[in-house]
């Protein structure tokens, strides 16, 4: 029952254009059902994505979902480092080559770093060199990642609010003086 509230409430927090998107990639339904009823649906919209080619519809705001708008853009990816289809840090790059301000948060589990051979601090490196912001092992602090998500979301409204003002005061007309 409590799953279906959570799906209920994904449903109407997809509707709301007027919150701040996240995209959500992952073919880990584990990590989907924590993070869709961990994320405030009250405050962020959340889509999520099964692969990296629906990950970049998504993000793009070309949704291959009908209940996504076409308009809506990603603030933020929090992106599974095991996808079925690319591998993560690959996916990574490529968003960061065609997303320049999105913000990327990387996402492992433990688990999958031992079947890789990988230690945490490796693949945090890794991440962060392919452009990922933030890298998180799970089990993780999921109050540490809503700080994180509420502080990338706070740097993008300075910058969206700066690009903003720009672009009014270059096409204010201005008064010339004789």
């Amino acid at each position: 029952m409590l799953y279906q509230a959570s799906m209920k409430n994904i449903s109407i927090l997809k509707s709301d254009s007027h919150l701040p998107l996240l995209t959500l990639v992952t073919s880990n339904q584990n990590l989907q059902d924590v993070l869709k009823s961990s994320i405030d649906s009250q405050r962020y919209q959340l889509l999520t994505a099964n692969t990296a080619s629906e990950g970049l519809d998504l993000i793009s705001g070309h949704p291959q979902t009908a209940d996504a708008k076409k308009t809506d853009v990603a603030k933020i990816a929090l992106v599974d480092l095991i996808l079925e289809d690319m591998d993560g840090l690959s996916f990574i790059e490529e968003l960061r080559a065609r997303h320049r301000g999105l913000h990327i948060i990387a996402i492992m589990c433990k688990k999958e770093l031992a079947a890789i051979d990988m230690t945490a601090e490796s693949i945090t490196l890794m991440a962060s060199q392919c452009g990922a912001n933030a890298v998180f092992t799970a089990p993780f602090n999921l109050a540490e990642l809503l700080a994180t998500i509420d502080r990338f979301l706070e740097t993008s409204a300075a910058v969206d609010s700066a690009i903003t003002a720009k672009n009014i005061s270059e096409t204010t007309p201005t008064k010339e003086t004789a």
